[in-house]
């Protein structure tokens, strides 16, 4: 092993690495901890579930996705 050879080793992985990255289109990128959490933030703790009806007090169903349940609550626009 000779200090020639780590430093074509090291350039040679740099080099395909920029490459990988130049030519991978955006969405084919692995997701980072910030995009799940942009996406969680977004979606919010509970999602409407639209294939179960409405009781007649007027709540709506929602998924809490905390607690992994349906919930009924009052639909707040």
């Amino acid at each position: 092993m000779s200090v020639a050879g780590v430093g074509n080793a090291a350039v040679g992985n740099i080099t395909a690495d920029l490459i990988t990255k130049v030519l991978t289109p955006e969405k084919n990128r692995p997701a980072t901890k910030g995009d799940i959490s942009r996406i969680e933030e977004k979606l919010g703790r509970f999602q409407r579930v639209l294939n179960i009806p409405n009781k007649p007090d007027g709540t709506f169903p929602f998924f809490d996705s905390v607690n992994q349940i349906i919930v009924y609550r009052k639909q707040i626009l």
